[in-house]
């Protein structure tokens, strides 16, 4: 079997109504994007692939490499894209007429989702989002649930107080749900030790991503040992020997090519730690992730693709999350197949405009700082990131909050408009 061509989709689907333009003033409009990889093979055979965001011209480079080889080369690779990977997998496994898991070993029994009695037929995935006002994000945590969820990531940030925000979210939860608090590698362990006094009268409080400096090894065996609240480790300097450290009780990795991935997964069973992957796409992608993760055995988190951000898709079947878990296929390659009328439909598309809006600050006491999107290009900005507020100092439970301003036609708006050219103003 040989691949013949690689062909290339752009799509921008819709996002979901509930946060589709917090998610995009936040992340940006580009992160509306997905790319469909189709492989042909010169059986007349196709896989999938997919990834979160534009085609790159790395990607091309690779593309290149791919066409003409026979794909079971590819497997297990170190250095190749998992969204080019993904496509490799699924093509080889239909192949074979096999699952694409039956590529990594046999399904993992009694593994996932511990304590539920499920085995691994089903893996335990969590829904994503970004960091809002404390009211929005109890409403992220109801669709969260209509949408079969059990756990919420979100990334947080210092223009949000996180204390607020969970107690706005339990008040939502049912019991058993829980926030995974992506945090962004600017704490100290006293910081941290603060916030968990703080969240651990609220049962919803899951796990902390990333609270130290990721070099700062001594930093996070004593967070560990003293938090109550589980600590997540993510990018693996070390390519997952942190395992053999104690250094976290989680580990995630992320858009890791599959053979280093493999590699990865040994040493965590090894250490009997367990791990989550994260890669951002559809429901192509979060297929995939499922097929690696219930045949690795310490792949007992939650994962992470945002494929529930979008309300279309140009699959089918889109899997359904239920209870917190999604079930893996044992159809032939990934089980999905592709909706070419859909993906027809989305590709060439534009995400919709925005209203042109100003980005909100309120700390409290305090008149608010205004300042234009993007949020992030206002971060260590002087006069409006904690790290700067002598009144207030570091952290992430600073009575701080952020919202947005839409240009509401006004005389005071065109005003602020106009003074925030050159960057943020109170």
């Amino acid at each position: 079997m040989k691949i013949t061509e690689i062909a290339t989709h752009e799509i921008c689907p819709p996002f979901h109504e509930w946060n589709s333009e917090a998610i995009t003033r936040y992340q940006g409009p580009e992160f509306r994007y997905r790319t469909v990889y189709v492989f042909r093979a010169d059986n007349g055979l196709e896989g999938l692939g997919e990834r979160g965001g534009r085609q790159t011209p790395a990607d091309d480079k690779w593309i290149s490499r791919l066409e003409g080889t026979n794909p079971a080369e590819w497997l297990a690779h170190p250095e190749l894209p998992v969204w080019l990977a993904c496509g490799i997998y699924d093509l080889v496994a239909k192949f074979n007429d096999i699952p694409v898991y039956r590529l990594f070993g046999p399904r993992v029994e009694g593994w996932h989702v511990a304590g539920s009695g499920l085995l691994a037929e089903r893996v335990p995935v969590s829904a994503w989002t970004v960091s809002q006002t404390p009211a929005k994000m109890a409403e992220e945590v109801m669709h969260a649930v209509e949408t079969g969820h059990t756990w919420l990531k979100y990334h947080t940030n210092h223009f949000h107080d996180i204390v607020a925000q969970t107690e706005a979210m339990q008040a939502m939860a049912p019991p058993g749900f829980k926030i995974h608090y992506d945090l962004n590698f600017d704490s100290t362990v006293e910081h941290i030790l603060n916030l968990g006094r703080q969240l651990e009268k609220y049962p919803i409080a899951g796990a902390f991503e990333d609270p130290l400096r990721n070099e700062d090894f001594e930093g996070y065996r004593e967070l560990r040992s003293r938090s109550r609240i589980p600590i997540y480790f993510h990018h693996l300097p070390l390519q997952g020997r942190e395992a053999m450290m104690g250094l976290a009780d989680g580990y995630l990795m992320g858009h890791t090519p599959v053979g280093n991935a493999i590699r990865r997964a040994g040493l965590f069973e090894a250490a009997s730690i367990p791990f989550m992957l994260q890669n951002t796409g559809g429901s192509i992608m979060r297929a995939f992730v499922a097929h690696m993760a219930t045949a690795f055995p310490g792949a007992t988190l939650h994962h992470v693709t945002t494929a529930e951000l979008w309300s279309e898709d140009v699959v089918t079947p889109v899997p359904e999350v239920a209870g917190g878990t999604l079930a893996v296929s044992d159809e032939p390659g990934l089980g999905l197949t592709l909706d070419r009328e859909a993906l027809s439909k989305w590709e060439g598309l534009e995400p919709p405009e925005l209203p042109r809006a100003l980005v909100r600050i309120t700390y409290r006491g305090m008149s608010p700082v205004y300042g234009r999107l993007p949020v992030r290009s206002l971060r260590d900005r002087p006069g409006t990131d904690p790290v700067y507020m002598g009144a207030f100092g570091g952290g992430y439970d600073q009575p701080v909050d952020m919202d947005y301003w839409d240009d509401d036609a006004s005389v005071e708006f065109a005003r602020l408009w106009d003074r925030t050219g050159s960057g943020p103003v109170s």
